[in-house]
Order: structure tokens, then sequence, then C-alpha cells
């Protein structure tokens, strides 16, 4: 254990396979799609409806099929493919685990699509305002310069006075009674 019983420093996580290919999957149709066909199997295993999945159906193609890492990742979780569909076999099940890893690879797509946006109305925006690109760019360099230099404040430093006694009350005469 690490300083007050806290774990020592931050670990690597390496990526399963599954995660790995739900992260090649760039469409959050898809991520949903996968993500409520693997919450109904984990919730009823024994349902036969949600157990197998038609590839030919126009929508599942559209979300599965036709995006290259679906297929694989659901094939990861454990379903076959037969002939036109995609079938979880009876002695496999999926769990909430599964559905947790795609959720978050939905959140990871929503955050690089969020900081994609940014980036672009950024660059719009500098584009129609050079003098304001002008003053980011010297703030940015400025910011920089000050992180190079010394701190601008310094730690303070102990300065001796007097004698180095301590005065204490009835020193300074305002102890015991004074007629009042």
């Amino acid at each position: 254990m690490g300083y007050a019983g806290y774990a020592p420093g931050h670990k690597v996580v390496e990526l399963t396979v599954l995660q790995q290919l739900l992260k090649l999957i760039k469409s959050d149709k898809s991520l949903e799609t996968l993500e409520k066909l693997t919450r109904n199997t984990a919730q009823a295993p024994a349902e036969e409806k949600f157990r197998k999945v038609r590839l030919t159906n126009e929508k599942i193609a559209a979300v599965i099929t036709d995006v290259p890492g679906a297929k694989e990742a659901m094939v990861e979780m454990g379903w076959v493919e037969e002939g036109e569909f995609l079938v979880l076999p009876p002695g496999r099940s999926v769990t909430m685990r599964e559905v947790r890893d795609i959720d978050d690879a939905r959140a990871a797509l929503k955050k690089l699509e969020d900081e994609a946006f940014k980036r672009r109305i950024a660059a719009r925006n500098a584009q129609k305002n050079p003098d304001k690109a002008r003053l980011l760019a010297e703030m940015a360099a400025d910011r920089a310069e000050r992180a190079a230099r010394d701190p601008v404040t310094r730690g303070s430093v102990a300065v001796p006075r007097g004698v180095g006694t301590m005065q204490t009350a009835s020193g300074a005469g305002c102890s015991g009674t004074s007629g009042g």
C-alpha cells in the first residue's frame, strides 16, 4: 500500500478485445442498438426473441452489418452467425459487463464528437476574426513564457526581530491589578 493506505500510483488498464472492437465503431446509432440488444439479452436470458437477430433486416443491416466492428463485437460477446441470423447459443449468456462496455464506448464517442465540434467552431471563429486569433495566440505565448520563469510569488522568509526574548504581559505592564 502507498502513503496513508492509498493504492500506489495509477495503473494503465489494457483494453479487452470487445472494448477494442467497440472503439472502432464510430456510429452512436450502432452503439445504441448494440446496447439495447445486449441489455435485453442480459436482463431476460431465457427469452428466445432476444437471442436471435436477423442481419438482413433493413434497420439491423444499417447499424450492425454495414458498420465496421459492430458484427465483430457481437461475435466477440458470444453471438454465432447462422445464415442470415446472429444467434446467442443456449449455453452462452451476456452480462451487464458487456452493457457497461458499450455504454463506456458511447460516452467516449460522444466526447470525441464534442471535442471535434468545438475544434470546428474555434476554427470557424478564428477565420471570422483574425484579430481575436492573433490575441489568443499572444495570450498562449505569454502563458508559456510565464510558466518558464520563476514563480511570481516567493515563499515567506523569517525576519529576526529584537533579541529573541519573549515579551510577557507583566513585562508590558498590562497584567495584575492596576487599580481598576
